[in-house]
């Protein structure tokens, strides 16, 4: 039920929310921002493709690195050794106004025991100065990430709120400190479901569009806890607070 979640009209903005990647309005387009991918099967294969909104060619590079959240905190990245995925091509010159397809296909463990996460950097690479001019120029470059996450076969997410405390933000903003927990093999997220709150006679319902506000992609790795904060203007001083978390429609 947590698998497929995502729509390809909201899948920007919550990326955005999750690691405040900002596209610039006329430049480098990247899509889809999130590709889920199986281990083995037709499922392991997908597409990436970039747009040069510019007036002038582009060369752009696709990198892939390893993908890790903390319980709680920013995303980690590593370096990959690039021998999980097969990319096609790996670097190409777009024209102005054109498009490029990049194939992409898992070809790492097919047997994995649990989802693994993976980022993907297209990224634009610096023109060749003419040797003639005598100063540098000043190049603006772009770079999009693309969240992949590769599961088992038929895997599924399990996730459920295990702890849940009344705390204040770095804006200074109330609202309750989260604790979320999958238990499932499969990587979920959480910007596209339900959550229902309830301390005392207070209830409070929040739907998919909400969460997306609130937590952005959300995207909880296979067995493992993240912590994340939702902004509560109206929840009470006191009480124990009941929270249920449920996969969007």
């Amino acid at each position: 039920m947590w698998r497929n979640w995502f729509s390809a009209a909201v899948l920007s903005s919550l990326l955005g929310a999750f690691l405040m990647v900002a596209a610039p309005a006329i430049a480098l387009l990247v899509r889809p921002v999130v590709i889920e991918l199986d281990a083995t099967g037709g499922g392991s294969s997908s597409s990436l493709e970039v747009v040069n909104d510019r007036n002038v060619a582009m060369t752009v590079e696709v990198k892939v690195s390893d993908l890790s959240l903390p319980e709680k905190g920013a995303p980690v990245l590593t370096a990959s050794d690039g021998k999980d995925f097969l990319i096609f091509p790996t670097i190409a010159k777009v024209q102005p106004g054109g498009r490029q397809v990049f194939r992409v296909r898992y070809i790492g463990d097919p047997r994995l025991a649990k989802s693994k996460l993976f980022m993907f950097s297209t990224s634009e690479l610096p023109l060749e100065n003419d040797k003639t001019e005598k100063q540098a120029q000043l190049q603006v470059l772009y770079s999009i990430n693309s969240v992949v996450a590769v599961r088992p076969s038929k895997a599924t997410a399990d996730i459920r709120v295990v702890d849940a405390k009344r705390a204040t933000n770095d804006k200074g903003e109330a609202g309750l400190e989260l604790t979320f927990t999958n238990d499932g093999a499969a990587h979920g997220f959480i910007g596209m479901a339900n959550m229902s709150l309830q301390a005392g006679a207070w209830s409070k319902n929040l739907d998919r569009n909400e969460m997306g506000k609130a937590f952005g992609l959300g995207l909880i790795p296979a067995q493992s806890r993240r912590i994340m904060f939702v902004a509560l203007a109206d929840l009470p001083a006191s009480g124990s607070i009941d929270a249920t978390v449920k996969p969007g429609a």
